[in-house]
């Protein structure tokens, strides 16, 4: 008897193995034609396609592409080659167009899946296609979204790239909002609404430091120099972070209108700030500050000492410095930085 129910139980699991892999083999061999389908219309509808983007007059793509039967995926992957050439120029209209009138109803129900990846996905479309119809949809779902994770993340991102400016005060919500994606966010946004919102930034009228060191990280970083006096007004603060995003800006923007600002960092307690000074001296040149740099150079922190043996090397007679201060300066640690800097400087020459 449990010899019989043995053999039994032994081949339904062999039959169901044999089925399972049946299945798989099925299911693999369907996804290879549809796979085989879709690259196959791609590559007939590409000259017309091209041709159309360059000629909107001729509507040939625009009958083909509604005979296809992988319509959405085809236009889809037709519309990405396209943005991913022209990536950084301005939105292409005939892009949106298209967009607009074959995919926006589908994404709007691709958004209200549970499928995490399907909305993840369709967020990105709706931004590199900058399917402008979708905004209102997605303000209701950032509106209702209460944590700041992954897909409220690019929410806001697509949101900017539709020139949406709430998107600052949306994010404003998050104390825990990091920097990177305040700049991505303004990134995104067209040039006139970019600039407001970095102004209203600076102004801090709503108190939110990490969205103010966010715009004086963007501003410097994108060489904004309009903004440059704003900047400089951040040297004086009594927050230490900011006055070091201030500091990293004008090391970006490699300007300063008063280098007289500079003394007081340079002479800092803080070593942050010492290090930051001493590569502005650098890259601006500041041949005043050549006795304060040679000072630094004995430091007691490293990245310090560091900043300045690279400072001192970009002035014109860096070199001369460097080999003086290496043999006679009263620091130990300042004359073997400068030996090392020196020894780089005579390698790259080699």
């Amino acid at each position: 008897m449990s010899l019989h129910f043995f053999w039994i139980l032994s081949l339904s699991l062999l039959l169901g193995q044999l089925v399972l892999l049946l299945a798989l083999a099925w299911r693999k061999e369907k996804m290879s034609a549809k796979e085989q389908a879709i690259t196959q219309q791609y590559e007939a509808l590409i000259d017309s396609f091209s041709s159309y983007m360059l000629d909107p007059s001729d509507d040939r793509f625009l009958r083909e592409i509604q005979n296809s039967t992988h319509k959405i995926v085809v236009l889809e992957r037709l519309l990405n080659g396209y943005v991913a050439v022209t990536k950084g120029s301005v939105a292409s209209p005939l892009v949106t167009k298209l967009s607009e009138d074959l995919l926006a109803a589908h994404y709007a129900k691709q958004l209200a899946r549970k499928d995490w990846a399907s909305r993840m996905n369709t967020l990105y479309y709706i931004e590199d296609f900058h399917i402008t119809s979708l905004k209102p949809l997605l303000k209701e779902r950032i509106d209702k979204s209460s944590i700041l994770d992954q897909e409220t993340q690019q929410l806001l991102r697509t949101l900017a790239s539709l020139n949406e400016p709430a998107t600052i005060s949306v994010l404003a919500r998050y104390p825990d909002a990091p920097v990177r994606l305040y700049t991505d966010v303004f990134q995104r946004l067209e040039e006139q609404t970019r600039m407001e919102e970095l102004d209203a930034a600076l102004r801090n009228e709503i108190q939110n430091n990490a969205l103010k060191h966010a715009a004086v990280s963007y501003i410097g970083r994108a060489g904004l120099i309009a903004f440059l006096p704003r900047i400089e007004a951040e040297l004086k603060t009594g927050e230490a972070e900011m006055r070091i995003q201030a500091l990293k800006a004008i090391l970006h923007m490699q300007y300063l209108t008063d280098p007289g600002l500079l003394l007081s960092f340079l002479q800092s307690q803080s070593w942050t700030e010492r290090m930051y000074a001493s590569r502005i001296a650098g890259k601006l040149q500041l041949s005043r500050f050549k006795e304060v740099l040679s000072v630094l150079l004995g430091d007691p922190v490293w990245w310090v000492r560091y900043s300045a043996a690279e400072a001192l090397l970009q002035f014109s007679d860096g070199d001369i410095l460097l080999t003086h201060l290496s043999a006679d300066h009263p620091d130990r640690f300042a004359r073997d930085m400068a030996a090392q800097w020196k020894s780089s400087l005579l390698g790259s020459e080699t």
